[in-house]
């Protein structure tokens, strides 16, 4: 069959050429209405073109790039086709195209233009519209002749106008941009640290514009009465650790929950109870509160969870005691007593207005040292333009929870705040020039300054003498 097929080729090309060849292999079939049965086996010579191919096809044995090799089509009904009749095909062909002048072949390949796409190894994937015809058929054939570059770009444009690759376009472009983005911010620890700190300065101001509107909660101060030495009373209603650090919160209610503790600015806060062999038991502490204003109702307290001993170094023996009470004797429900305390934020410096706050604060120290940042850095509230905070801990841990919300401040405030945590055994040490790091947080003395120290008596005198040092006379100087 294969050698039959050699010499009817070669007949053809010696009679009319390749060209003619070439169209009875695009027109031919059609023309003959040829549709190859899906599952059957059909063998061709290479050169000429499979019409509705719809299955794939796989390559019979020898070199796919030799002139003759034949390719094996397989369909579906597993059968040979004999391929139509050359020379009725050569007959249907030049009649047709001395007929109509050529636009039989020109239908026959836009037909198969628009048809079924075919593949065969020594012809181009993308058919063209150029037609190598003989006869009458030639001018009609040059006159449709489009250059390939002009074919390739109406495919590129008739591609661009899909919607499908327009969104899938987008997509890329979007996931492109979002990729290059996150590979900016992410690329450094430097970049990310400058994003989020980005990112917390509006939020930081966003919340200081709000305050600013919030109205005013109304509030009833708890009355003190005369015929009672001017003691209330109070309960205990929960006792838990604060974050991961060494410090516990005490929670009490007041009698109503409207009411609110009347405290001045630096002023304690004295509470009162009996532990199980009815001793009394008191104390003096500053409230702490987790936001700006304190919640009506109830009041908390912040106390060192340690041994005895390092309590009564940070706290002294009274106040030592007191916590002992209510940590292993008190139950939730019982009931204590409590008075405003004593003041314990006075200025007695020369330089007035105070213009600049410097706190030293160590361990619990800090909790009236943010009660008094929030108080003093809204605009129109103090004269108080500069406030700087140096916070000492034995351990990172102990600046869990109380950090952040120093932090927040920060945020809403850094054109007037800064805040310096540093870590370590000031116990030890005998002078606080010793820690470079002190000695750059704080600044130096100049007129408008007062400084607040904060924490035990010992790392307090410990401080004020450090201070004289770096140039602050001592009737600048508060400790609370």
């Amino acid at each position: 069959h294969y050698e039959s097929q050699k010499e009817k080729m070669q007949g053809f090309k010696r009679q009319r050429g390749w060209s003619t060849l070439l169209v009875f292999s695009m027109a031919a079939a059609p023309a003959a209405g040829f549709q190859p049965n899906h599952g059957s086996h059909q063998q061709i010579p290479s050169r000429t073109h499979p019409h509705s191919i719809h299955n794939s096809f796989h390559f019979g044995h020898g070199s796919p790039f030799e002139p003759r090799s034949p390719i094996l089509l397989r369909t579906r009904n597993h059968r040979h086709q004999k391929l139509p009749n050359s020379r009725d095909s050569r007959s249907r062909l030049e009649s047709s195209a001395a007929g109509a002048g050529g636009k039989a072949a020109s239908g026959a390949a836009i037909e198969f233009m628009s048809g079924k796409v075919s593949v065969s190894l020594d012809q181009p994937l993308l058919p063209t519209n150029v037609l190598f015809t003989t006869g009458a058929s030639s001018s009609a054939a040059a006159a449709a002749r489009k250059p390939i570059h002009q074919v390739l770009l109406q495919s590129f444009e008739a591609i661009s106008k899909s919607s499908i690759v327009k969104i899938a376009a987008a997509t890329f472009c979007i996931a492109l941009i979002f990729s290059l983005s996150l590979r900016l911010m992410l690329g450094s620890s430097v970049a990310t640290g400058r994003l989020n700190k980005m990112l917390k300065l509006i939020q930081g101001r966003m919340e200081r514009f709000a305050e600013s509107w919030k109205p005013t909660q109304e509030t009833t101060p708890m009355p003190f009465e005369d015929e009672n030495e001017g003691w209330g009373v109070c309960t205990l209603r929960a006792r838990k650790r604060l974050g991961r650090t060494q410090f516990m919160q005490f929670d009490f209610d007041l009698p109503k929950p409207e009411y609110t503790v009347p405290l001045d600015l630096g002023q304690k806060l004295s509470l009162c109870c009996l532990d199980d062999d009815g001793n009394v038991a008191r104390g003096s502490f500053f409230p702490f509160s987790m936001q700006s204003a304190a919640k009506p109702g109830s009041f908390s307290i912040l106390a060192p969870n340690v041994d005895s001993e390092e309590s009564i170094f940070r706290m002294g023996i009274e106040n030592a005691n007191f916590v002992r009470v209510i940590k292993n004797e008190l139950k939730v429900g019982d009931e204590v007593a409590l008075t405003p305390g004593a003041h314990r934020l006075s200025y007695k410096g020369q330089y007035l207005p105070v213009t600049d706050m410097v706190y030293v604060a160590y361990g619990t120290g800090i909790v009236p040292v943010l009660d008094q940042v929030r108080s003093v850095l809204p605009s129109g509230v103090s004269s108080v333009g500069s406030v700087t905070v140096v916070w000492i801990n034995e351990t990172t841990q102990d600046f869990d929870v109380t950090a952040e919300l120093l932090e927040k401040e920060y945020f809403k405030y850094s054109e007037k705040l800064a805040v310096s945590c540093i870590v370590g055994n000031i116990e030890d040490v005998s002078d606080f020039g010793e820690n470079d790091e002190i000695n750059t947080a704080i600044p130096d003395f100049r007129q408008g300054t007062m400084a607040v120290l904060s924490g035990p008596n010992e790392i307090a005198d410990k401080a004020s003498l450090y201070l004289q040092e770096r140039g602050y006379p001592e009737d600048t100087i508060c400790t609370l």
